[in-house]
């Protein structure tokens, strides 16, 4: 489950470096490395409680836009957030929540991308296919099952090996580059 939100959240840091400076995103990409460290099996016990700390500090001190990129920044640290928890109490609920959100900021770009045009279904009408980026996101947890079960892993597999997790960010990475290249014409 650790995997999965780290696998969630290394998509989503490829927008995130589009929207803040560099060292916001170095300290988001730090931190996320050691999301996947704990995957691993070689957490730094106090990293992940550290960097989630200043999160929580900087959200309660911080205000966060409703709108713009400072929205989706601020949903994004919100995801790593949720990562960094999932080393400390890994949930089923936390990897639903990440998975949620994150389809949730994809929908919202996708309807930036669109041209924000609204379309009203009546009940019973066939909803539209999911836009380009959830759709993508779509095929993306698809490949990180795929190479769950390739390896002979469960979601419930207390650790996942290091060349596993290292196959895992490198595809989620090249996911979130797509993301940010998409992420660019909104913001």
């Amino acid at each position: 489950m650790t995997a999965f939100c780290a696998a969630v959240a290394e998509r989503m840091l490829g927008m995130y470096a589009q929207m803040v400076d560099e060292d916001e995103s170095g300290w988001a990409e730090k931190s996320l490395a050691e999301v996947w460290k704990v995957a691993a099996g070689e957490p730094d016990p106090d990293a992940c409680a550290v960097a989630l700390e200043l999160i929580e500090d900087e959200a309660s001190s911080g205000e966060n836009s409703d709108i713009g990129p400072s929205f989706y920044a601020a949903r994004i640290v919100d995801l790593l957030g949720l990562s960094l928890e999932s080393t400390l109490r890994p949930e089923f609920t936390k990897a639903e929540f990440v998975a949620n959100t994150a389809e949730t900021l994809l929908s919202s770009l996708d309807f930036a991308l669109s041209g924000e045009r609204a379309v009203i279904y009546r009940r019973g009408d066939q909803l539209p296919p999911p836009g380009p980026l959830v759709s993508r996101d779509i095929v993306a947890d698809v490949e990180f099952f795929e190479v769950l079960r390739r390896v002979g892993l469960g979601v419930d597999a207390p650790v996942v090996p290091a060349a596993v997790v290292s196959e895992l960010r490198r595809a989620s990475r090249d996911v979130g580059y797509e993301y940010g290249q998409a992420v660019q014409d909104v913001i």
